[in-house]
C-alpha cells in the first residue's frame, strides 16, 4: 500500500506561441497567398517564484504534486480565486494550510 502525498504546490504558468513564417510558393507546389505565420508549438513558462519554488522543494527531497492552474478550466481557476489560492506558489500542507509566495514556504519548511 502506498502513501498519498498530500502536499501540493500550485503554480501558473504563462502560454508562449512559437510561431513561424512559411512560403510554401518558393518551396512548390504552393501559391504565394498561402505564406503566412504558422504555430510551431506552445512552450510554457512559469514565473521566476514559481521556478525558485520547485527548485527549492526539490532540492529539501520534499515531495509533492504540481498544479499548474493555467491548464485548468476557468469554473476551476475561479474556483481557486474564491477560496483564496490566486496568487503563486502556494503550498497546502496536509493539514489544509497554505504557505503562499516563496518566503513563507522558506520560513516554515
Amino acid at each position: 500500500m502506498s502513501i498519498v502525498n498530500k502536499l501540493r504546490l500550485y503554480v501558473k504558468s504563462q502560454k508562449i506561441d512559437q510561431l513561424e513564417f512559411t512560403m510554401p510558393h518558393q518551396s512548390g507546389g504552393g501559391h504565394w497567398c498561402s505564406a503566412a505565420y504558422r504555430s510551431k508549438g506552445i512552450m510554457r513558462q512559469l514565473t521566476q517564484e514559481d521556478n525558485e519554488a520547485i527548485e527549492y522543494l526539490n532540492a529539501k527531497g520534499i515531495s509533492y504534486r504540481l498544479i499548474d492552474l493555467s491548464d485548468h478550466p476557468m469554473k476551476n481557476r475561479i474556483f481557486a480565486k474564491a477560496t483564496g489560492t490566486n496568487q503563486t506558489p502556494i503550498l497546502v500542507l496536509d493539514n489544509g494550510t497554505k504557505l503562499r509566495g516563496l518566503s513563507e514556504i522558506k520560513q516554515n519548511l
